[in-house]
């Protein structure tokens, strides 16, 4: 049975609040020998080809260039075409940190999302973009990521969770 919970949150102890800040470079390819970007949807008529889908597995390194820095993770989504009138992409991605990292998280991904453009959404944060090399078969872009986040036990004991003590009787199939 399918149930859901909002339990207020009050912690004993202020929460606490970090930053995370970081520069990376993203490495786009759509060709060549290190292709990792693929298209799965090609649409035959639409204009500038409005609704294109490709599935990406980016290579997220510390330095520009990626045979002389160090893979620090691996940025993995899709892009989609989604303007009719000009060429612009929606983009979203889990940003998966290989050998741990990313200290302080239990699974080593941030999920970012939006328009690229020029800036993404991150949990209550900014991932920026700039593209600092192009050619016709790949791109780099520069990755600057601030957020703010609490870690999971940074408040110590919680008065009230969505715990097992929370779930109610059924009425009409619903969970009150």
């Amino acid at each position: 049975m399918a149930y859901y919970a909002i339990a207020p949150l009050m912690c004993v102890l202020p929460l606490i609040q970090n930053e995370l800040c970081m520069h990376l470079f993203l490495h786009q390819a759509w060709g060549g020998p290190t292709k990792n970007q693929y298209a799965v949807v090609i649409p035959q008529d639409s204009p500038n080809g409005f609704g294109g889908t490709a599935a990406n597995d980016w290579v997220i390194t510390d330095g520009l260039d990626a045979s002389r820095s160090n893979t620090v993770g691996r940025g993995q989504g899709f892009t989609i075409n989604n303007s009719l009138s000009k060429f612009s992409f929606y983009t979203s991605f889990n940003l998966v940190f290989e050998d741990g990292r990313l200290p302080g998280f239990s699974r080593n991904l941030l999920m970012v999302s939006g328009a690229l453009q020029e800036e993404l959404a991150l949990a209550r944060g900014i991932a920026k973009f700039k593209a600092v090399q192009m050619s016709s078969l790949s791109n780099v872009y520069e990755l600057t990521l601030h957020a703010y986040y609490s870690p999971m036990d940074s408040c110590g004991s919680p008065v009230a969770t969505c715990g097992e003590s929370w779930k109610g009787d059924s009425q009409d199939g619903i969970t009150v």
